[in-house]
């Protein structure tokens, strides 16, 4: 057996004849030693190992911890987007019952809206024109219904005594239902390709 330097073990024995085991023992130990460069070697690559688990673990808990981006969204071209729902100003005129039914046609409602906010928006897109909205009643003792059965509260201060509400440049008011205006649709938006415009940060570019 050979081992550092290639000398051979020695059998030493003691005056009774017997083998040194202990001397033997600490040869044979001796002798399956690693060289130096062997053990650099080894460590590099063990060192090598643990950096690339600690590189892939960090990966993977980066992945788990990354926020979801949410799905980009898009409304039908000439639509504008705002606070999740698509909004369409016509050009064209007609009373409340056929402005209603042109958006049905085009799969929405008369305009539907929460709060001040949307009303302020659908005021600054609206133009110089008047514009029929999903607000109707059957009398001023009756309660306003939307266009789209929601369930949504009707907003308060809708002005004059009329049965069908419209927008113009001070708010909310009312009229007859056969006067001509313009309309104002929306619809809820639907899923898109990632392109993003300045009409809304949730907005998507029609492909």
């Amino acid at each position: 057996m050979c081992f550092a330097g290639d000398e051979k073990m020695k059998d030493t024995r003691d005056p009774s004849g017997s083998r040194d085991v202990e001397g033997s023992s600490k040869a044979a130990g001796r002798g399956y030693e690693m060289k130096p460069g062997a053990r650099i070697a080894c460590k590099v690559a063990l060192a090598t190992v643990v950096l690339a688990l600690l590189v892939t673990s960090t990966a993977f808990a980066a992945q788990a911890f990354q926020p979801r981006i949410p799905p980009c969204i898009r409304c039908p071209f000439t639509w504008i987007g705002y606070r999740g729902r698509c909004y369409h100003f016509s050009e064209a005129e007609g009373n409340w019952t056929s402005s209603r039914d042109n958006c049905s046609a085009l799969g929405a409602s008369l305009a539907v809206f929460e709060d001040p906010e949307d009303t302020s928006f659908m005021m600054r897109y609206k133009g110089m024109s008047e514009h029929w909205v999903g607000l109707s009643r059957k009398d001023e003792e009756q309660p306003w219904q939307w266009a789209d059965n929601s369930r949504l509260p009707p907003p308060s201060g809708i002005r004059g005594g009329g049965n069908c509400a419209y927008l113009n440049d001070n708010g909310l008011s009312s009229s007859r239902c056969s006067t001509e205006r313009s309309w104002v649709c929306t619809k809820s938006l639907v899923p898109g390709p990632r392109e993003r415009t300045r009409a809304s940060r949730n907005l998507c570019v029609d492909s």
